[in-house]
């Protein structure tokens, strides 16, 4: 069960203390923790949250010794929502989309998750659909007749997939045949012509791409959404964010290529976790930011340009981490 902690003073009095003007600019003044123990809720043993929880569990004691911290192994993302709601966790884990289907009691929640909030915003997973340039396929609309892998049954490209092809007017089973090729194995499925084009939603680089550009390279194509179907569906899903594939990531392709899009992984806090833990959590990850990203492969992305993205407009920000990101001139 959670603790409750006491705020050390109303809103007024913490107001004045959080605050002190220098110049044009307040900069804040927020008092050490107290000491705490607390539980993150990451993923499986074999998931990426639970080495990521470990580093930052790691990171945020060694700046705030009272900060105790332990990675628990969950179920993932909806797992630790519910476990948020349940007050068995302080720190999760979760999409940006998740948390906000939570909060607002959306499918595949019952009711509204309301007693959390967002930390800040890390890593994402991005849209990255490939095919050969021999086949043909320069965009959405030239996948009509092909085969399409969405990945392993029960993936998230499965339902994405689905969705973005369809609002191009390309209805699944009928227009496109989805196939379900886990992710390793859709480069050979590409390469010995059993798909025209395959959909893996993950974190840059991913291996499977990385494998065919290795030796395919400028051969591969990336597909995106046309920009305003993008936009349309963007407007009805404030958790999805734009992304570019960054040039140089994959061989062949040196330059940026837009038109992708993801959802961010971002650290949530229960309500009840103090101002004051709350900021000082914030504060050593953005601070040790070189030491998150030396000690895990997804760590660099933990770093204040992306703090507030997947956050900012899709769910409430913990007061004490808003105070520290504004602060910083990040909100």
């Amino acid at each position: 069960m959670l603790t409750n902690f006491v705020r050390v003073a109303g809103c007024v009095a913490l107001g004045a203390a959080m605050f002190v003007a220098s110049g044009d600019r307040a900069n804040a003044q927020m008092a050490d923790p107290e000491q705490q123990f607390m539980s993150l809720g990451t993923s499986s043993v074999g998931g990426t949250w639970y080495p990521l929880g470990g580093a930052m569990a790691a990171i945020i004691s060694r700046a705030y010794p009272a900060l105790q911290i332990t990675a628990e192994v969950t179920g993932g993302t909806n797992d630790n929502l519910n476990l948020m709601k349940n007050g068995q966790v302080e720190l999760a884990y979760a999409t940006n989309a998740e948390a906000f289907k939570a909060y607002n009691g959306e499918d595949p929640f019952d009711e509204k998750i309301q007693n959390f909030s967002g930390l800040l915003s890390g890593h994402g997973i991005y849209w990255q659909l490939y095919a050969l340039k021999n086949s043909g396929i320069e965009s959405i609309a030239d996948l009509k007749g092909k085969r399409i892998s969405l990945g392993a049954a029960g993936s998230i490209g499965n339902d994405i997939g689905q969705t973005i092809i369809e609002a191009h007017g390309l209805k699944m089973g009928e227009d496109w045949t989805p196939e379900y090729i886990g992710h390793g194995d859709g480069p050979g499925a590409l390469r010995d012509g059993n798909i025209d084009a395959a959909l893996i939603i993950s974190s840059f680089p991913t291996a499977a791409v990385t494998d065919i550009t290795s030796t395919e390279g400028e051969n591969v194509v990336f597909i995106n959404p046309d920009p305003e179907v993008l936009d349309e569906l963007i407007a009805e899903r404030p958790y999805w964010a734009r992304v570019a594939i960054p040039g140089g990531l994959y061989k062949g392709h040196a330059e940026d290529q837009p038109g992708s899009f993801g959802v961010i992984t971002i650290m949530v806090a229960n309500n009840d976790l103090s101002d004051e833990a709350a900021y000082a959590i914030t504060k050593a990850l953005l601070e040790n930011h070189e030491d998150l990203a030396d000690t895990h492969a997804l760590g660099a992305d933990w770093n204040k340009e992306n703090a507030a993205r997947g956050i900012e407009g899709v769910i409430p920000f913990h007061p004490g981490a808003e105070a520290y990101l504004k602060e910083q001139g990040l909100l």
